[in-house]
């Protein structure tokens, strides 16, 4: 460090020279020349050297020795001061240990040197921060020197999602009551079950991905975690379809234990009430205790009653009551197959097959399209109306107190089938028949000179012919079936075991007896015109 001050002459004369001074350092110290004026010139001043040495970063000087050496100048260099290097700026950039973000500090000590906006981002470079640096974060803390600015910022890596599993059947509503038109709700139907179909999607695995990798401040990957992969949560009556579940049968859908299981039934362990709404179910239901008054339960399998049915509604393929079905003359218990309960009072009953009862059969309307055996413990008929396509079989039939008819050899459901087909038959015939005359008369026509709309109506009345025509022969064919099951069904019989009282009205087929006389163990049957009483095992 030297430094060198001529003050300027002023003077016009040339021997009038100002004195001047040198400031200059070793290892150890600081040192300063004074050279006196000549002629005129002016002295060397204090304030100029100490203000000279100030800019060198020396502050802490003899100021006696200088005010000695500007008075009586030696011209050699006299030590002012002990010398200590002017401080450097300070630049510290730091990374955080998972290396994603970088910070900066710029200190500037007293009478050190300026730096640059590019001194500090060469800094930062230096210090291998590479990846994500904010350019203006030099500039800030450039400006605010003393406090720790981010500079940089590394790129996060995202890792991968795990695999999930996507229900496709909505359990949102499943046990809240129905929602009616008027905004009211529906107490008895609770959807306490929710039914699937054969073949349904059930739910669908949403694959892990494998994530994206990052980079930290240093220009470094960072590597992301690929999502782990499930399971598929199959259980008893599902399959799995790449990443599908698909229900194998028609059935309740169960989650349980985190698995999805479709059950070909379902079991209430107590009575069907306002505790469990109505049900209704495409598989089999079993109820282990009782159905209440007004409730009622539809399942096209078959439907099983532990307890009581009372005044309610049962549908299903074959119903077991096993103790009995109380009507109270309201609702139904209908069975595509067979019922079989232990009693039936004050009730309807429709069976596409077989009626059986242990126990009795009192003031009911039955109607089965084979049989209605009664043959329990008392194996009791009285009063109601009980139909059957083949057999009435009974133990005791009527008293004489009650009203009790008998009808075999006519399938009620049957019946009314054929009628149903009859009238239908007649309508077709009638639209077949007006649908050949319009065709006939199109047909007459000029075909090259026919109007749009009349070719038009010609293809549509020849598709409906066609059409007519195929349900024409359907009916035609479903009668004749019908007719010959009537022909067959003129052999229906009615046995009773023990006795039947006087006062029963029979039918067989279209032949009719009223019972005057008590009969016992005798077989009533269709012949020869007329019902006639035989043997019980005739």
């Amino acid at each position: 460090m030297t430094t060198e001050h001529i003050q300027e002459d002023t003077a016009e004369k040339a021997d009038n020279i100002d004195g001047s001074y040198v400031v200059t350092n070793d290892e150890s110290a600081v040192y300063i020349t004074v050279h006196p004026p000549k002629g005129e010139g002016s002295s060397v001043k204090e304030n100029d050297i100490i203000e000279a040495l100030k800019n060198c970063g020396v502050t802490n000087v003899a100021r006696h020795i200088i005010i000695g050496e500007i008075k009586e100048p030696s011209g050699q260099p006299i030590k002012v001061a002990d010398f200590s290097k002017a401080p450097e700026p300070k630049i510290q950039v730091s990374v955080t240990r998972d290396r994603m973000e970088a910070s900066l500090q710029v200190d500037l000590p007293h009478g050190c040197r300026s730096i640059s906006v590019e001194e500090i981002m060469e800094k930062i470079k230096a210090s291998g921060v590479v990846f994500g640096i904010n350019g203006e974060a030099a500039e800030e803390a450039h400006k605010h020197h003393g406090y720790r600015i981010a500079c940089a910022k590394g790129q996060p890596q995202i890792n991968g999602k795990d695999a999930a599993i996507k229900y496709c059947i909505n359990t949102e509503n499943n046990g809240r009551p129905a929602e009616l038109e008027n905004g009211r709700v529906d107490y008895k139907d609770l959807n306490l079950f929710i039914t699937v179909h054969e073949g349904q999607l059930l739910a669908e695995k949403i694959p892990p991905t494998a994530g994206i990798n990052g980079t930290d401040v240093l220009g470094q990957p960072v590597l992301a975690k690929p999502g782990k992969d499930k399971l598929m949560p199959a259980g008893k009556n599902v399959q799995v379809v790449e990443n599908t579940i698909i229900s194998n049968i028609t059935g309740q859908l169960l989650i349980a234990n985190n698995k999805i299981n479709v059950m070909p039934s379902i079991e209430i362990n107590g009575d069907v009430d306002l505790s469990t709404g109505n049900i209704e179910f495409e598989g089999s239901v079993t109820v282990r205790g009782s159905v209440q008054e007004g409730f009622s339960v539809k399942a096209e399998g078959n439907v099983e009653v532990c307890g009581i049915v009372s005044g309610c509604i049962i549908e299903g393929k074959s119903v077991l009551i096993r103790t009995g079905i109380q009507g109270m003359n309201k609702g139904y218990v209908k069975a595509q197959e067979n019922v079989v309960a232990k009693f039936i009072e004050n009730a309807t009953v429709i069976a596409g097959e077989d009626i059986l009862v242990n126990d009795s059969v009192l003031n009911s309307r039955i109607s089965a399209a084979k049989r209605v055996i009664v043959e329990g413990k008392r194996g009791l008929i009285i009063g109601g109306k009980i139909m059957a396509g083949e057999e009435i079989r009974a133990k005791i039939i009527g008293t004489q107190a009650s009203r009790t008819e008998l009808e075999v050899g006519v399938n009620p459901m049957l019946r009314e089938e054929y009628q149903n087909i009859r009238r239908n038959f007649k309508k077709v015939e009638v639209s077949l028949d007006k649908a050949q005359k319009a065709l006939t008369i199109l047909k007459s026509m000029d075909q090259s000179s026919m109007s749009q709309n009349k070719k038009e109506m010609l293809l549509r009345l020849t598709k409906t012919r066609f059409q007519l025509i195929g349900q024409s022969e359907n009916m035609r064919k479903r009668i004749a079936e019908i007719e010959r099951t009537f022909e067959e069904m003129k052999f229906g019989r009615i046995k009773v075991s023990d006795v039947m009282f006087a006062g029963v009205n029979v039918v067989v087929g279209t032949q009719v007896k009223y019972i005057r006389k008590a009969l016992k163990s005798a077989s009533l049957y269709a012949e020869d015109d007329e019902v006639k009483v035989g043997a019980y095992n005739d």
